[in-house]
Formats: structure tokens, sequence, C-alpha cells
């Protein structure tokens, strides 16, 4: 019994430490959350709209908010420092709010963990001690609902899960509707992993649709030099469509790498 009572006053305080992170609100303290989100979520009811948030864990990346505020536009962005001009952020977590009405997400907002969150009088349903699993679930589940499924790709593809990257891969590959695949090659450029290098390659040779494939080109440009470099020589080089080609050179010219020097200087002076 004593065990079961350290557990739950652990879960207790976890949830409390997370709900004092939010102003003007009244925060309504889940600690059951770890059944799943979409589970926890649908015991409240989402009949009319409401707000819910939870951490996730994202590995060596900051949330650094602009304007921490559940209204308006997101104002995060993503990046490696420690400091923003607000003073320090947290690493390795982010708070996740989802607006959800009827049982689908129509709002995401991505702050860093520590941020006080001004919510302007909304409830915020805190869910605590969420399964990183369960999140991922829950936003794949998701995708077409939000008002803006790029900030729904961003939270998903934020989140520190092997099971992230494959699902950005079978987004980009399949999903019939254009811009998820677009957002799924831009967040797969940014994973810069091998995986993602190979299918944003694939996506440039095979997708149907000349804005998803220069897309992919850019995407392919936002991966480390070492990268990047070698596969726009590549597309400037061999690609058959000169709309790549061109944005290949592009983006090319944009690192000042001096490969793309030698092969701009070639080209001019043939």
């Amino acid at each position: 019994m004593t065990a079961l009572r350290l557990l739950f006053a652990s879960l207790f305080l976890a949830a409390t430490l997370l709900a004092q992170n939010i102003t003007d609100a009244a925060a309504d303290v889940d600690t059951d959350a770890s059944r799943g989100v979409g589970d926890a979520i649908a015991s409240i009811g989402t009949a009319t709209p409401k707000w819910f948030a939870w951490k996730v864990p994202i590995g060596a990346h900051s949330v650094c908010c602009n304007r921490c505020s559940l209204d308006g536009d997101n104002g995060f962005s993503i990046n490696g420092d420690d400091e923003d001009d607000d003073g320090p952020v947290s690493r390795g977590e982010m708070l996740l709010a989802v607006r959800v009405e009827g049982g689908k997400v129509r709002k995401v907002r991505l702050f860093d963990a520590n941020c006080k969150i001004d919510s302007r009088g909304k409830t915020i349903h805190i869910l605590a001690n969420v399964p990183v699993e369960s999140s991922v679930d829950y936003l794949l589940a998701q995708i077409r609902n939000a008002d803006r499924e790029g900030e729904l790709m961003a939270a998903l593809s934020l989140h520190e899960h092997p099971r992230v990257v494959p699902a950005l891969i079978q987004l980009a590959r399949h999903d019939p509707d254009k811009e998820v695949r677009r957002h799924a090659i831009f967040w797969l450029g940014q994973k810069a992993g091998a995986k993602a290098a190979g299918e944003l390659r694939r996506a440039i040779d095979e997708d149907p649709d000349d804005d998803v494939r220069q897309h992919a080109v850019f995407a392919i440009s936002q991966l480390p030099a070492e990268r990047s470099v070698p596969l726009l020589i590549e597309l400037v080089k061999t690609h058959k469509s000169r709309e790549v080609r061109e944005k290949a050179m592009f983006w090319l010219a944009q690192t000042g790498d001096p490969r793309a020097l030698d092969l701009i200087e070639g080209i001019l002076l043939k």
C-alpha cells in the first residue's frame, strides 16, 4: 500500500508542477493518462472545444517560445541553444498543447517545457505520465484534423521515439494529400539521417507533384553539408527535370561550399 501511495503522490506532483507553468487558467490535473492520450481525452469528453497539454521527450532539441500563448500563431522556433533572448530554455522536453473538438485536434501549440503559458482564461486539462508511444499514436491518427497539419507534423517529428522516422517516411511515400507529403518531407530533412536522405531523393525522383519534388530539394539542402552538398551536386549534374536542377543549383549556391563553387565555375566556363 505504501508503494502505491508513493506512486500516486509522484504522479500528482508531476502534474501539479506542469500545472504551475500555466497562468490565467483553471488547470485541471488528470493523473491517469498512462492509459493513453486518446483514452484520457475521450474520458473527459470533447463535445465542446477543450485544451489538453502534456510533456514529451524531444532529445537534443529545444523549443524556444516567442509568444507563449494559446491564442494566435504558435510563434515557436526549434534550435540547439540553451538560451533565447528571454533567458534559459530547457533541453530534451516539450510541452504539447492541443485544442480538441468532437474528438478531433483543431489546433496545436508547442512550448518549451519551462515556459509560463498564458492561456487567456481557458481551462487546460493536464495529462500526466503520458507514454511517448501513445503520444505518437495519437498525433498520427490526427494528421488531417488540425487547422494546420504542419504544426501537428512538427510536434510528431520532435518526439524522441524510434517510430517517428519510419512514420514520416510512410507519410512522405504514400499519403494521398500533397500537403501532408510536403510537410513529411520537410521534417525528414530536419531529422538528417541516412534514411531521411534516401527518402528525400526518392521523392525527387518519383513523386508525381512538381511542388513536392522541389520541396524535397529544399529539404535536402537542410541536411548537414557532408550529406547535402554531394546530393545537390548529383541533382544538378544528372536529374532529368530542369526545375529540379535549377532548384538544386539555387540551394547549392547558398551553401558557400567550395565544391559548389567548383561546379558552378565549371558550368560557366564551358
